[in-house]
């Protein structure tokens, strides 16, 4: 964006200021989508290892296979705003598996462990992967928005 004025700047940003929340919603969405990708193929890379629980080597908990509870109850919200007036989305698991079990509880299992269970982390591993990506995503988002108005 070019200005070349007081006025000029205070009428872009007036004209922006008008649909601002739907830009930002979009933006984040676009920052959350490389996150959420990566994220999803670190899960399946957990759930495809023959050395996770139920694959392989048996032991006491062989009896566990994989359903794909787990990965169709992952997803992202739809933007929000919240009280603060900050823009966000979220990323992560819903619902409860076939046996009642919450899906937020077995992936939190999966990424920190538990007495039986190793930790696979799997979330945090992606976010630290992707930050950059989120945000460069984040900015073209950002970028082709401003564009599309007629300043």
């Amino acid at each position: 964006m070019v200005v070349n004025g007081l006025e000029e700047y205070t009428a872009k940003l007036s004209k922006l200021g008008k649909d601002a929340e739907k830009i930002a919603k979009k933006v984040v969405r676009a920052g959350a989508n490389p996150v959420a990708d990566q994220i999803k193929k670190n899960l399946m890379d957990n759930l495809n290892d023959p050395a996770y629980v139920g694959k392989g080597n048996g032991g006491p908990y062989k009896k566990y296979k994989f359903t794909g509870d787990l990965l169709k109850a992952f997803g992202i919200t739809p933007p929000g705003v919240d009280r603060n007036g900050n823009t966000n989305v979220h990323i992560g698991f819903d619902g409860y598996d076939r046996n009642g079990v919450p899906n937020q509880l077995k992936a939190r299992a999966m990424e920190s462990g538990t007495s039986w269970l190793r930790k696979r982390p799997f979330i945090r591993p992606a976010v630290n992967k992707t930050k950059n990506k989120a945000i460069e995503q984040m900015g073209k988002k950002l970028d082709e928005e401003i564009k599309a108005y007629d300043f």
